[in-house]
């Protein structure tokens, strides 16, 4: 079984300031170390980008597009992506 991961541990994995990164970054480890599958989806790649890129001051990460991009392909390579799926209703 395969588990989605949140778009608010992503951020966090790349914080190495915030209070939970820690605790982010043990858990994913843990769960990736006993062989639960960890995915993400274009979602989480479009709602990391846009609060990668916004500014600190509007409580975004403040990375430039190049530091966005690198944590972008960073995170594919760590995740496998869900396919995109149209109109699946």
């Amino acid at each position: 079984m395969a588990y989605l991961v949140d778009t608010n541990l992503l951020l966090r994995s790349v914080e190495p300031h915030h209070p939970m990164y820690g605790n982010t970054v043990n858990a994913i480890s843990i769960l990736g170390g006993a062989g639960v599958e960890l995915v993400i989806t274009h979602q989480n790649l479009v709602e990391f980008w846009r609060s990668a890129t916004r500014p600190v001051e509007r409580n975004g990460l403040g990375f430039t597009l190049p530091q966005a991009e690198a944590e972008l392909q960073r995170l594919e390579t760590l995740f496998p992506v869900l396919p995109h799926l149209d109109n699946i209703l």
